[in-house]
């Protein structure tokens, strides 16, 4: 008779038989409770080594002669398997490229110089032909210093006003001179242009003390003493000296010596024709 595959061989079934047939029946149950708790331990051991999927194999396993349980080999679980180091996935979030430099600021460009005042650099052309070409330095009115003790010379440009662009002179030079006398300028050229259609033409107004010491130098006796002229107190002008327009005998001339005092502006005697020191330019406020 062919001998199954995995069955005891015939001697062991022979010996198994005789004992089951001899022994008490106790013995007989208590092997069986042995087997069959050697069973149940093979099959829990599989389904927690193995998992379910393995739970079949456990159960076609046959115990041996000596009670032992033999399970088929098993092929390694993945969970016990050794793996190999994940490669990140690539991040979908585009690479920051790194950031440049940020480049030197480009400082910004020196500014053209301011273009200066449209004024000619030296006066305007004497427009009377018959008179001698001047030849020596150019005086302007003086700007008042912002302090000063009051003399004569030293007057502080709180007590000055500086008078309108039409008093400019033809360099445009600001004019200014005390607070009534120029007052008393303005509406004395507003009757000289009723009467001739234009202002006055001013060359000179105020002297600080240091301009009427270097006049002194450059021109000598015809000027006046540092400290004494009247364009030092702030009284005082000069008008262009342009003898076919403002000259002795003219007829602006005339008018302003007839005119001139109802506004407080006169001809000094002094300076009158003939006199000691004639300049028909230079008028003085008296009030």
């Amino acid at each position: 008779m062919p001998t199954l595959e995995g069955a005891p061989p015939p001697t062991a079934r022979t010996r198994l038989g005789r004992l089951v047939a001899t022994a008490p029946r106790w013995v007989v149950v208590a092997i069986c409770l042995v087997l069959a708790g050697s069973a149940a331990g093979a099959i829990s051991l599989a389904v927690h080594a193995h998992g379910p999927q393995d739970a079949a194999s456990a159960l076609a396993a046959s115990p041996s002669a000596s009670g032992e349980v033999t399970l088929p080999p098993t092929a390694p679980s993945s969970a016990s398997a050794t793996s190999a180091p994940a490669t990140p996935a690539p991040s979908s979030v585009p690479a920051v490229p790194p950031a440049t430099p940020a480049a030197t600021a480009t400082p910004p460009a020196t500014p053209s110089p301011v273009a200066t005042s449209s004024r000619a650099a030296t006066p305007r052309p004497n427009p009377c032909p018959g008179d001698a070409p001047y030849t020596g330095p150019i005086f302007v009115t003086s700007t008042p210093s912002a302090t000063g003790n009051g003399s004569n010379g030293h007057l502080p440009a709180s007590k000055l006003s500086r008078l309108p662009a039409w008093a400019n002179d033809t360099m445009g030079t600001p004019q200014y001179l005390l607070k009534n006398a120029a007052a008393a300028l303005i509406r004395l050229d507003d009757a000289f242009v009723a009467r001739f259609g234009s202002s006055l033409d001013i060359d000179l107004t105020y002297r600080s003390y240091a301009d009427q010491v270097a006049i002194r130098a450059a021109l000598g006796t015809i000027a006046a003493v540092p400290g004494t002229s009247r364009h030092g107190t702030g009284v005082a002008l000069d008008v262009q000296e342009w003898s076919c327009i403002y000259g002795f005998g003219t007829e602006k001339r005339d008018w302003l010596v007839a005119n001139g005092p109802s506004f407080g502006w006169v001809s000094p005697a002094w300076a009158r024709e003939g006199a000691s020191n004639p300049e028909y330019w230079h008028y003085e406020y008296v009030g």
